[in-house]
């Protein structure tokens, strides 16, 4: 006969548990910036912080990882690494290992494992992630978690023309904790790449400033943010049919005013989402894999699915992802691989 207290603690192993935990992966001063559209330029100063970030989650006897960097792509090498130091230091099996990336366009080649000046650098951050991976599991604690949508027209457009149909959505993911906020988790289908090619400053361009903005409002530890579908799209009103576009300074001002209007956006949506704590966690694996798509991985966090793609594709392609789970929150991230911009 089972007693209540072992009853309540079996019903407590079964509900979710959450961790998060973060670290600074930006290169040295004097490291070449890397990136889909400008010449490759030696970096003089920090404007702000690249991070890694973990996200821990554990119920029904399973847990997963959410990972999310900085940079613009990441080698399938690259990859392997990281999913095997994460697996080792937080006691998540490998195929419950999820990465993806900001798409910041200011970033070290870690998708070019050729590179003879980062070889250091590419064996030591996944480490680091490994680090705070197992950081993130010593943190965890009671969670619920929701998701929430929210609709941001007129913050890209479409390369073939202003009035192109694009994705809109930015899908969320909301987890708290009996400490408070844990994090915030969303993505976004345009490239970070406000940035113009004159700065030689390190940054994490207007994802790393939406994540700060939307961290900062919402009390949470931190937040992680998945760059979409998006090799058709580009910041603001940049179409190649838009004689006067806006924002041309590229510069920190304007990093700042996406960043800032995606975070407000994103910040009011998720107010009065519905959370829980009876959640279900496993790996999603297509039936039938699409060999233009690249390599998938695919992850399911209660209502919310996310998937990764190291395939370029294009913001048509995350619609109809989300149209064909009406019922699901679709997180999607691609160009995982890295490629540059009209590379095919």
């Amino acid at each position: 006969m089972t007693s209540d207290s072992q009853h309540g603690s079996q019903l407590r192993s079964e509900l979710l548990r959450a961790g998060y935990a973060e670290t600074v992966i930006t290169p040295p001063v004097g490291f070449e910036i890397e990136g889909p559209e400008h010449a490759t330029r030696r970096a003089t100063d920090v404007t702000d912080d690249l991070l890694g970030r973990v996200l821990v989650l554990e119920a029904g006897g399973d847990r997963a990882a959410i990972v999310t960097l900085d940079v613009w792509g990441v080698s399938e090498r690259f990859t392997a690494r990281v999913v095997e130091s994460v697996s080792s230091a937080a006691g998540v099996d490998e195929s419950l290992v999820w990465i993806g990336v900001s798409g910041n366009a200011t970033s070290p080649p870690l998708w070019d494992d050729g590179n003879a000046a980062y070889v250091q650098y590419a064996a030591y951050v996944p480490q680091q992630i490994g680090g705070i991976a197992a950081l993130a599991a010593g943190r965890l604690q009671d969670a619920e978690l929701g998701f929430a949508t929210a609709s941001l027209p007129d913050l890209a457009t479409s390369v073939n023309g202003r009035y192109e149909d694009l994705n809109e959505i930015v899908p969320m993911m909301i987890v708290d904790g009996v400490s408070g906020p844990i994090a915030r988790v969303f993505g976004f289908s345009c490239p970070g790449s406000v940035i113009g090619g004159h700065s030689t400053d390190w940054t994490a361009d207007y994802p790393g400033y939406a994540c700060w903005a939307l961290s900062e409002a919402s009390g949470a530890e931190g937040c992680m943010f998945i760059r979409g579908p998006s090799s058709d799209v580009r910041p603001f009103d940049w179409s190649s049919d838009n004689p006067a576009p806006t924002h041309t300074d590229r510069g920190a001002a304007d990093v700042q005013a996406l960043g800032w209007l995606l975070a407000t956006q994103a910040g009011v949506a998720t107010q009065g989402a519905l959370l829980r704590r009876n959640i279900d966690i496993a790996a999603v694996v297509r039936a039938e894999p699409d060999s233009g798509l690249g390599i998938v991985k695919g992850l399911k966090i209660g209502d919310g699915v996310f998937e990764s793609f190291t395939a370029s594709l294009t913001s048509e392609f995350g619609t109809t992802l989300a149209e064909a789970s009406p019922d699901q929150t679709v997180f999607v991230c691609a160009n995982l691989g890295g490629a540059s911009f009209g590379a095919t």
